[in-house]
């Protein structure tokens, strides 16, 4: 997983209730797998908490995390982590 590399970012802000919950977020990789995930476990983090409200820009990736103007960073294993928790 090391050498994996994110390629592109997207939200989808659409599913989003006026709390910023249901914030969905598309991450695909270099070596074409794609994962997608809700903020929604993240909400209780303000720096999350601004970014699924849409208060912190469009989220970006360095090839390694995914981050927000604001500061809100995941890096691929985080993100892995909240794709397979299924008790959130």
């Amino acid at each position: 997983m090391e050498n994996l590399k994110i390629t592109n970012v997207l939200e989808d802000s659409d599913t989003c209730d006026e709390n910023g919950m249901g914030m969905l977020i598309f991450v695909d990789f270099d070596n074409d797998a794609s994962i997608s995930f809700m903020l929604d476990s993240k909400a209780s983090e303000s720096l999350f908490d601004a970014a699924s409200r849409g208060k912190a820009g469009k989220p970006q990736t360095d090839g390694k995390h995914v981050y927000w103007q604001n500061g809100a960073s995941l890096t691929i294993p985080e993100m892995l982590s909240i794709v397979m928790d299924i008790d959130r």
